[in-house]
């Protein structure tokens, strides 16, 4: 299948919930918890470097949560992972982070070839993959994601970008990924609205207004179907976390079955 074929199979998706990466928490095990529940999972994040690999070991001993493994073992691990998640019936999306791109380049072919989309993290905000230079970084350097994104250009998967908004302003994200647009294919954003409890969904109305030839997964407090509604006025997508940890599902049970 083409890459133009998985963006339209992406597109086609009758179940508009997805699970968004939360680091050391949703690999395949997780996924497949969730059988006919999204149209999409996300696994992830995953350091594909051993820079990110390191700062992702950082993280750990702070007390939160990463995946970590041995990078020469990473195709095996990754394979079974989409392999699992693939029992949730639903796409799969790998959520990666890397400083070396040269360097993880084969990871990404690996990936490449077994899930529906790859995502590129521009979203992570812990000092340890920011001091890389990467993460949320990203979003103020348009030149090295640039030169990531060209690198990964010949991968025949759907890139998204998963990104904050906020963090820079709204600007100089439409600036940056207008400078980059045409290396990738889908914007998952997170509408980070500092110090509200609720999303920045006028964030989101300009993102889809300057990027509506993109798939746009929004994300940020959904936890609930009028919250789902809301978001789904800009954005084919919206992406779900902290309330599937809660256990809080049936939401989103009703909503899958509702004419829209």
């Amino acid at each position: 299948m083409g890459k133009d074929e998985k963006i339209k199979k992406i597109k086609n998706l009758n179940k508009k919930i997805v699970l968004a990466p939360m680091a050391g928490i949703t690999n395949g095990d997780f996924c497949k918890r969730f059988k006919g529940l999204f149209g999409i999972v996300t696994i992830g994040a995953y350091s594909l470097d051993k820079d990110s690999l390191n700062a992702s070991r950082e993280i750990v001993k702070r007390g939160r949560e990463e995946f970590i493994y041995n990078l020469d073992d990473f195709g095996d691990i990754i394979r079974d992972e989409i392999k699992k998640a693939r029992e949730s019936n639903a796409l799969v999306s790998v959520n990666v982070r890397f400083k070396n791109l040269e360097e993880s380049l084969e990871r990404l072919k690996i990936i490449s070839k077994h899930a529906d989309i790859i995502e590129l993290n521009c979203h992570c905000r812990q000092k340890e993959i920011t001091n890389l230079g990467i993460g949320q970084e990203l979003l103020k350097n348009k030149e090295l994601l640039r030169s990531y994104l060209i690198g990964m250009a010949d991968l025949n998967v759907p890139i998204f970008l998963k990104v904050r908004a906020n963090f820079v302003g709204l600007e100089e994200l439409i600036e940056t990924l207008n400078y980059t647009r045409d290396y990738f294919d889908g914007i998952h954003i997170d509408c980070f609205n500092p110090g509200k409890d609720y999303a920045d969904l006028e964030v989101l109305k300009e993102i889809s207004k300057n990027f509506s030839d993109k798939i746009i997964i929004g994300n940020n407090s959904v936890k609930s179907i009028e919250d789902a509604k809301n978001m789904l006025r800009y954005a084919n997508f919206v992406s779900v976390a902290r309330c599937i940890l809660r256990g809080d599902i049936e939401w989103i049970k009703e909503f899958n079955a509702m004419e829209m």
